[in-house]
């Protein structure tokens, strides 16, 4: 029946409305079948043609439910407006309710079959006028003596239908309304996992980029790179064996199988060395990080390595949400002899109290945290909440959006492990990838253009930095933020970027510097490893000019540097060759340079109307286009090559040209119109622009 049934789009929902729709049907129609004969005869011609019609009105829909298996709702629904009229008819021809049993019933299966698709208000219509239909049926009929039996009639009627038909309404409802939920969190679990792919790829590719980069330039130049690019690499190796580490354990824990080694030592000696080691990675956002414990010693069973897995995972991700001069306080008590505290407090960004209850799924994390984009796997907490339970402990979390958060992690105190004294090696930097200094590149030649690389990964600043620093004068941000305060400062010539950064994203940077009049014309690299089609077109839709995926090759790379380059050479041909006037009305109409055209038109009008103020100059240019003289040199330089002085000089030379040729003023009159107020000032400068003095220019 299944196969009968099944059309190439059906879904199970479907195929399970198909099959019962058939067999109410078949059912139907062989509990009528005998009644029709047996009966029919005893009741007249009139009721036994009615039977048969009846009948057929099941055999038919089930003959031609062949040709409509493909849309279900709608013939079912049709099938069941025709058996509630063939039931009211009948009605009506055996003289009413009282006068009518088993067939009543039979019509009865229309609203209640109508109860299993989807759109239960069609189910409550069908009652309705199955209710309403029956009644007038048997008004319709001549009234008799027995009338008054029939209120009594029709309210049983009612009752054993109404009780039926809403007890299967709210079962129904229920039922569909657990499917919607299930169906929701199913999405919701794919659309999370999705999410936690999206930065498991990224915590993937970026060490795998920087190993593939680095050791090409130790090939390449092993003399400079060989020692810097061995503890890059070995650095990023240890990052994807951590990584990987991370995920095994987790599988590990869910599947029962991690094995514990409990020892008795002092804990708060322990953990003060753990935190001991994240000073360098708080020092670098100026993170005032605390450790206190009362008492000072707890004597108690714990396991080191599980112990270690908490502390990194609860403090790493303290600092890195707790923005640059926060605080972050770690804190140990014992309640009484039974249980051990720890506290992990942060003034970070917070988590949304509706997301709280789901902040430790494998493939979650908070909304405001993923908007952020920063550096991180989404495994921490999951793993530190299956390592608790595995020590019979509890953690919980307490949080203010925008104020930071509390971790609370309980832990069972005994004492029957074998007593050890941990051997305490020298204090490690627990700081990933992160450095605290980045290398200084020298600027080798003032022409160089300038780049700005934006990204939270020092090892792929400095990776960057070996590829380009021999060609390009660099500048380094941090993040999206930094990015963005540095373009506009310096205003570069070109932007490389990452997306995924903390405190702003790459993806919000490239839409402001593109939506800021003093930015828009820089173009826009992002590097990531966020591949999926969404992300690209997301990127691109940013105003992004170049898209490359991590690992990229370093051909590409300067392929698309030297490309956007080129087109930057064209636009200040463009803008050169385009005679001024026509830019309101020919060029600005361009959607692609909209704002560069603009830019350039609002220079030229106001230039214009302050060519014979003399006094007019760049310091009031700047105020007139709320820019410092550094942006507005870099912007127009960029789309012109050229400065402003030297437009705006020629911009008066050719206006005197022009009043020379179409007026009768004489060369001094002209100068002072134009802004020269010294003649002999004037006639040099219009001598070197157009190879004569200006009383020549007179026809």
């Amino acid at each position: 029946m299944t196969q009968y049934v099944y059309q190439s789009d059906d879904t199970s929902d479907n195929i399970i409305l198909k099959i019962t729709w058939l067999l109410l049907n078949i059912g139907g129609l062989l509990f009528l079948l005998p009644f029709t004969f047996i009966y029919g005869f005893t009741s007249g011609p009139v009721v036994f043609v009615m039977n048969i019609i009846f009948c057929l009105g099941l055999m038919i829909p089930l003959m031609i439910f062949h040709f409509h298996r493909r849309n279900i709702e709608s013939f079912a629904f049709a099938t069941q407006l025709i058996l509630v009229v063939m039931t009211s008819i009948k009605v009506y021809l055996m003289g009413g309710l009282l006068n009518v049993g088993t067939p009543v019933y039979v019509g009865l299966m229309a609203p209640i079959y109508a109860l299993t698709l989807p759109n239960k208000k069609r189910a409550v219509f069908i009652f309705i006028f199955f209710i309403v239909s029956l009644i007038i049926a048997t008004l319709l009929n001549p009234h008799g003596p027995d009338d008054h039996l029939f209120a009594h009639y029709f309210v049983g009627l009612l009752i054993f239908s109404s009780f039926t038909f809403f007890t299967l309404y709210y079962y129904t409802t229920q039922l569909q309304r657990i499917k919607a939920q299930e169906k929701k969190r199913v999405k919701d679990l794919d659309e999370l996992r999705t999410k936690f792919y999206t930065h498991i790829t990224h915590e993937f590719r970026t060490p795998v980029n920087i190993i593939a980069g680095m050791v090409d330039q130790m090939k390449k130049n092993p003399s400079k790179w060989l020692n810097e690019g061995h503890s890059i690499v070995k650095r990023n190796s240890r990052n994807l064996i951590s990584l990987t580490d991370k995920l095994l354990d987790l599988s590990k824990l869910k599947a029962g199988s991690m094995p514990l080694n409990f020892i008795q030592d002092d804990i708060v000696l322990y953990i003060e060395y753990l935190v001991e080691s994240f000073h360098s990675l708080a020092a670098v956002k100026h993170i005032k990080l605390s450790f206190s414990a009362e008492p000072k010693t707890i004597r108690m069973d714990f396991d080191p390595d599980k112990i270690h897995d908490i502390i990194y995972n609860l403090i790493s991700n303290a600092i890195k949400f707790t923005p640059d001069r926060g605080s972050v306080k770690i804190g140990l008590t014992r309640i009484e002899d039974y249980s051990f505290v720890l506290k992990v407090k942060d003034t970070g960004i917070g988590i949304p109290k509706d997301q709280l209850h789901r902040i430790f799924d494998p493939y979650f994390q908070a909304k405001n945290h993923l908007e952020t984009l920063k550096e991180g796997s989404g495994l921490g907490l999951s793993l530190t909440r299956e390592i608790v339970k595995l020590l019979d402990g509890t953690i919980q979390v307490n949080s203010i959006y925008n104020k930071g958060s509390l971790f609370t992690v309980t832990l069972p105190i005994t004492n029957r492990a074998p007593i050890a004294q941990l051997p305490l090696p020298p204090k490690a930097s627990h700081d990933g990838s992160v450095m605290l200094h980045t290398p200084a590149v020298e600027r080798q030649d003032t022409n160089q253009l300038t780049l700005l690389i934006v990204e939270d990964n020092t090892d792929v600043i400095r990776y960057l930095q070996s590829l380009l620093a021999p060609y390009y004068h660099l500048e380094v941000a941090g993040n999206g933020f930094e990015g963005l305060n540095r373009s506009l400062e310096i205003i570069p010539d070109l932007i490389i970027s990452d997306v995924m950064m903390p405190v702003m994203d790459g993806f919000t940077m490239c839409k402001k510097l593109k939506e800021n009049i003093r930015t828009s014309h820089i173009p826009i690299v992002l590097l990531t490893a966020r591949v999926d089609s969404d992300s690209r077109n997301e990127g691109l839709k940013c105003g992004a000019d170049a898209y490359l995926n991590k690992p990229f090759n370093q051909e590409e790379l300067f392929i698309r540097i030297n490309k956007l380059i080129a087109l930057r050479h064209q636009l200040q041909l463009r803008y050169r060759s385009v005679h001024q006037e026509q830019l309101s009305s020919d060029t600005m109409v361009r959607s692609d340079r909209c704002k560069e055209d603009q830019f350039i038109h609002e220079v030229h009008t106001i230039l214009k109307a302050h060519l014979a103020d003399e006094e007019f100059g760049i310091k009031a240019l700047c105020r007139s286009l709320g820019m410092s003289r550094a942006q507005l040199y870099r912007k127009f330089s960029a789309l012109t090559n050229t400065t402003v002085y030297c437009y705006l000089r020629t911009l008066r030379l050719k206006k005197a040209r022009e009043l020379l040729l179409t007026t009768n003023r004489n060369v001094t009159e002209v100068a002072y119109d134009t802004g020269f107020k010294n003649l002999s000032h004037f006639s040099r400068t219009f001598a070197k622009e157009f190879g004569h003095a200006p009383s020549k220019t007179k026809i």
